[in-house]
This record gives C-alpha cells, sequence and structure tokens, in this order.
C-alpha cells in the first residue's frame, strides 16, 4: 500500500472519530436537556400540590377559628398547619372593607353597634338625640348613581327603611340624612358601573366584625387566605335590603 494510501486512511479514520464524538456530545447534551425539563416539570408540580394544600390548610384554619375561636390550627403532619391573625374592621372615622361592589349588587355597613354573641345593641351612629351626618362616597372618587337603603329604628321601636337614589357630586353622596330614627343600617348599591364604597362621618363608625388572615403551611411552603367575617344583616332586614321593601318586623 503505498504512502497516500495510507494517508488517506488515516484522515479518514479521524474524521470517523470526530463525527463519533460530536454525535456523542449532541446526544448527551440533549440527555441532559431533558433531564434538566423533566426535573424543572416535577418541582413545578410539587411546588404547585405544595401550594394547593398550603390553601386547603389556610381554608381550615379559618374554619377551625370561627368554629371555636382558637388561632393555632394543625392538621397533622400530611394537612400542614396554619397561623391565624384576627383584627377589629371598623371603629374608625372612614369606613371602607376594600372590595369592589359590582354594578346592581349592594354591600352593607352598621350604624350600630353589636353585642358580644353578635346581636343588634343599642349603641347608634346617629340617634334622634345625637345627630350625626356621613357622607356615602366611592373610594377613587369617580361619580356613579347610588341606590341607597337607610334602615333605622324610631323611639318606639318601630323598624322601617327610607330608600333613595342619588348621584355622586365629587364622587359622594354628601350629609346623608339620617335623621329618620336611631341608625341601624345602611345598604348601597351602585348603579351603572361597579365601584369601592366607603362612608365617611365626624365619629367612628360601629365596629362590622373582623377580618381574619390565615397563612396556611406545608413543608415550608406557605399560602395566604383573607376573608371578612361581618356581622350577618338578621332575617328581617335582609329581606327588606334584597326587595328594596319596606321593615314590617
Amino acid at each position: 500500500m503505498s504512502k497516500k494510501n495510507q494517508k488517506n486512511i488515516k484522515q479518514e479514520k479521524g474524521q470517523v472519530v470526530l463525527m463519533v464524538l460530536l454525535a456523542s456530545a449532541l446526544v448527551l447534551t440533549l440527555g441532559l436537556s431533558a433531564s434538566r425539563q423533566a426535573t424543572v416539570e416535577t418541582k413545578i408540580d410539587t411546588d404547585q400540590e405544595l401550594l394547593k394544600r398550603a390553601f386547603n390548610a389556610a381554608e381550615s384554619g379559618i374554619e377551625y377559628y370561627l368554629g371555636t375561636g382558637n388561632t393555632n390550627y394543625s392538621g397533622g403532619e400530611n394537612d400542614g398547619l396554619a397561623d391565624l391573625a384576627v383584627k377589629t374592621v371598623g371603629n374608625s372615622v372612614t369606613l371602607s372593607f376594600g372590595n369592589m361592589t359590582l354594578d346592581g349588587s349592594f354591600d352593607y355597613f352598621w350604624l350600630v353597634n353589636h353585642d358580644e354573641n353578635g346581636n343588634l345593641g343599642n349603641e347608634y351612629y346617629n340617634s334622634i338625640s345625637n345627630p350625626h351626618n356621613l357622607n356615602v362616597c366611592t373610594v377613587d372618587r369617580s361619580e356613579v348613581k347610588l341606590k341607597i337603603s337607610y334602615f333605622y329604628k324610631s323611639n318606639l321601636g318601630v323598624y322601617g327603611v327610607r330608600n333613595v337614589e342619588e348621584d355622586t357630586v365629587s364622587g359622594c353622596v354628601s350629609n346623608f340624612d339620617l335623621s329618620s330614627g336611631n341608625s341601624l343600617l345602611l345598604s348601597v348599591m351602585p348603579l351603572g358601573k361597579s365601584v369601592k364604597l366607603e362612608l365617611t362621618g365626624g365619629v367612628n363608625f360601629p365596629v362590622q366584625g373582623e377580618e381574619i388572615s390565615s397563612t396556611g403551611k406545608v413543608q415550608g411552603v406557605n399560602n395566604t387566605v383573607t376573608v371578612l367575617n361581618k356581622y350577618v344583616v338578621p332575617a328581617f332586614l335582609l329581606e327588606a335590603v334584597t326587595s328594596g321593601g319596606d321593615v314590617t318586623n
């Protein structure tokens, strides 16, 4: 065999080795990429499952608090635990729940205190003997028509409701008339668009209920759920709120 042919054979062998190395590197790269992708997807699935379990633990913590009044919930190793923080809502000169009240739906604001059992008290925001004014506003001071239902109790113990529709001016229905009697409840419905509502007044509004914030914890993953637990509207008032009629009880 000539030296020229030997040289060509060596070159061809070198090219084959190079191609094998390149192919091996490509296969290895693709394998590592697929393995990394599978690891990432597995971690995402695991994190989502832990977040779901932490959310469930947070909700269970809220249910536990509502049932027992205790703020330290533990569902065991598998169900996680929850830390709860509870604060009162209201008792300030500005009252807003921070939620969006939808067009055609109502939100309500208590103008009377409640006792420790959640029953209506006798400390009225506005009474015949101690009158106060309030403003019904949109938080961003946008203009909207509001349907306002004012529930009151006369000195003779008769319940009544007065319904009005007014357009806001500079975002407020100012100095809303509370002169009908001892104030109980204000129901407010935006007409035409959804808005965030707030009341402003010269004295503190009554406590409206409590805000419960529960942080569920499972294997180092946290998820927080916050709910507003407002005092419930009695059935005879709720019927008047939803129907727009008069209080008959």
